[in-house]
């Protein structure tokens, strides 16, 4: 009984913050430019507004400001509007539940090992060989990836769309995910990944034997 209450509890905190999966989050802003390709004001990177210069055929970038503190280039300007990938979204630390491989949410040619290093869960990032994709099922790179990148929109770990949801992983039903506000993140999902013991199968938010 305390479970579900707790459960219901996470879920109205849910609706009442209106929170988002940093994945949907993260998607709202639209990647940097590295290269220009039109003509006019682009951000480079968080803080610095440049401008394209169009001569012909070729293009030559040209630094017009550099964001006061406190503020962020979006959009093609400067300002203290909020912003996934420059607020540190897109590079939140994988939170380890426990020893293991995992595979990134974000990226389908990451994975994350998380190591017991003295009384504290340590995640090490890593990623897979160019034109590969990590496995869920297996544990290894050994999924060739269409055209040598991950396919646009699709998620190793599903998008979480509220609180507390919560599953086993395809292909993996001893792992399994949790949605969790993310604590050093505005308003944010996370799917936090854990696995069941001594090989048990997740179904329900419940661990038992196959």
């Amino acid at each position: 009984m305390k479970v579900l209450l707790a459960i219901v509890g996470l879920l109205a905190l849910g609706q009442a913050k209106d929170l988002v999966d940093y994945r949907v989050a993260l998607s709202k802003t639209a990647e940097t430019p590295k290269n220009c390709t039109t003509s006019g004001l682009f951000c480079e990177t968080c803080t610095s507004l440049v401008a394209c210069m169009q001569n012909g055929n070729t293009y030559t970038k040209e630094n017009i400001q550099t964001c006061d503190s406190g503020e962020k280039c979006i959009n093609n300007a400067c300002t203290d509007a909020e912003d996934p990938i420059c607020d540190g979204i897109a590079d939140l630390a994988f939170p380890c539940q426990t020893v293991g491989i995992f595979p990134d949410p974000f990226y389908c040619n990451k994975f994350v090992l998380c190591v017991q290093v003295k009384n504290t869960l340590q995640a090490y990032p890593n990623q897979c060989e160019e034109g590969l994709g990590y496995n869920i099922g297996t544990g290894l790179c050994d999924i060739i990836l269409p055209n040598g990148v991950c396919p646009q929109g699709d998620y190793p770990v599903p998008l979480c769309t509220r609180i507390s949801q919560s599953d086993h992983l395809e292909n993996k039903p001893q792992e399994y995910y949790t949605c969790k506000e993310y604590s050093t993140a505005k308003d944010v999902l996370y799917p936090f990944i854990n696995v069941c013991p001594q090989a048990q199968i997740y179904n329900d938010y419940t661990c038992a034997a196959a």
